[in-house]
C-alpha cells in the first residue's frame, strides 16, 4: 500500500462502521475522505480526514471523489431496522443500489482502484443447520434478494479492471451502534431473551477483528469476490443470548415468541429470526488470524474493556 499512505473515500462514513474504519486508516497515515448526508463526524478536526455532505443515491460532484480515490469502500444504506413499509423499504434497496452503481460508474477505468463494498449475511436467508461458505448460492426473501443485487451492482466494477472485494457482514459487536448496541437495554434491565425458537444460527463479528479484516483485503492484492466478515464460532441465538446475559450478570429469562416479534416489527421480525450458519472460510484460507474468536471472549471485551 505505500508507506505514504493513500487515498480512501467511504461512502456512509459517518456511520457505526465507517466511523471505526476511518479512525484506523487516520491511525496508519492514510487520508481518508467520507461522505454523509448530515457531514457530521465525531473525527472533525483530524489531519487528513474530510467530510462530504451529499446524497449518494443522487450523480454529483461528490463522485469525483471517486476518481481520485485509490481505496473506494462503499457503507451507504438506509439502516434496516425499522418497521418496514413500501416506502421503507424502497429507500433500503435505493440507498444501497444507487449509491454503488455511482460509485461504479464514477470510478475510472484507467485507474487502479480497489472497492471493497458491503453486503450481509441475510444473502444466504433462512438455511437452517447447513454450513455456509462464500461459494454457497444466495437465499430467498427480501433481504435476500436486496443483498444479491447490491452485490451485483458492485461486481459490475470488475468490468473496468477494478478488485473487488464483497463485504458480507455478519452482525457486527461494538458499543456506540450496529446489534449489540439496541440489545443492550432489554439485557442490562433483565429483559433480554432469545428470539423465537433460539435455535437459529447468529453470525457475529466484533468490530476490531471487522476493521482488521477489511484492512487485511486492501493489502491482499489477490482477495476478490464475496468475503463472509464473522467469526469461526459461529453460535445459536440462544447461546448468543445466554452469553450476553451472563457478561452483564442479569438473566435472560424471556424468550421473545416469533407473533411479539412481528407485531413489533412487522416483515422484519421474520427476517431476523433467519438462521445463517456462516463460516468465514476464504479469510481462514487466507492466513487471516481473529483476535476475538470465541463470543464469551469477545463480549467481555467489549463491555469490560478488557484486551
Amino acid at each position: 500500500m505505500g508507506e505514504s499512505g493513500m487515498n480512501v473515500l467511504i461512502t456512509g462514513g459517518t456511520g457505526f462502521v465507517g466511523t471505526a474504519v476511518a479512525t484506523r486508516l487516520l491511525e496508519e497515515g492514510h487520508d481518508v475522505a467520507v461522505t454523509g448526508r448530515n457531514g457530521l463526524s465525531s473525527l472533525l478536526g483530524r489531519d487528513r480526514f474530510r467530510t462530504i455532505t451529499c446524497d449518494t443515491t443522487v450523480a454529483g460532484p461528490w463522485q469525483e471523489e471517486v476518481a481520485r480515490s485509490e481505496v473506494v469502500i462503499n457503507l451507504a444504506g438506509r439502516s434496516i431496522f425499522t418497521r418496514w413499509n413500501e416506502e421503507k423499504k424502497a429507500e433500503i434497496v435505493e440507498s444501497r443500489l444507487l449509491t454503488t452503481e455511482h460509485v461504479v460508474n464514477a470510478i475510472s477505468p484507467s485507474a487502479k482502484t480497489v472497492l471493497l463494498s458491503a453486503s450481509a449475511v441475510g444473502f444466504y436467508g433462512d438455511r437452517g443447520d447447513t454450513l455456509l461458505a462464500e461459494d454457497d448460492a444466495g437465499g430467498d426473501g427480501f433481504l435476500a434478494e436486496l443483498c444479491k443485487r447490491w452485490e451485483a451492482e458492485a461486481m459490475a466494477a470488475s468490468a473496468k479492471g477494478v478488485r473487488v472485494v464483497i463485504m458480507r457482514f455478519g452482525g457486527v459487536l461494538g458499543l456506540g451502534g450496529g446489534a449489540l448496541d439496541a440489545m443492550l437495554t432489554p439485557y442490562k434491565l433483565g429483559l433480554g431473551g432469545p428470539l423465537a425458537s433460539g435455535e437459529q444460527w447468529f453470525p457475529w463479528i466484533h468490530m476490531d477483528d471487522l476493521v482488521d479484516a477489511l484492512i487485511f483485503l486492501m493489502g491482499c492484492d489477490s482477495a476478490e469476490g464475496p468475503v463472509n466478515f464473522c467469526a469461526p464460532y459461529v453460535v445459536r441465538n440462544k447461546d448468543f443470548s445466554k452469553a450476553l446475559a451472563g457478561a452483564l450478570g442479569r438473566p435472560a429469562p424471556f424468550p421473545i415468541p416469533l407473533f411479539a416479534l412481528r407485531l413489533a416489527m412487522g416483515e422484519l421480525g421474520g427476517e431476523i429470526i433467519a438462521s445463517q450458519r456462516v463460516v468465514p472460510e476464504k479469510l481462514s484460507s487466507w492466513g487471516f488470524s481473529f483476535a476475538h474468536p470465541s463470543l464469551e471472549a469477545a463480549l467481555e471485551n467489549i463491555l469490560r474493556g478488557k484486551s
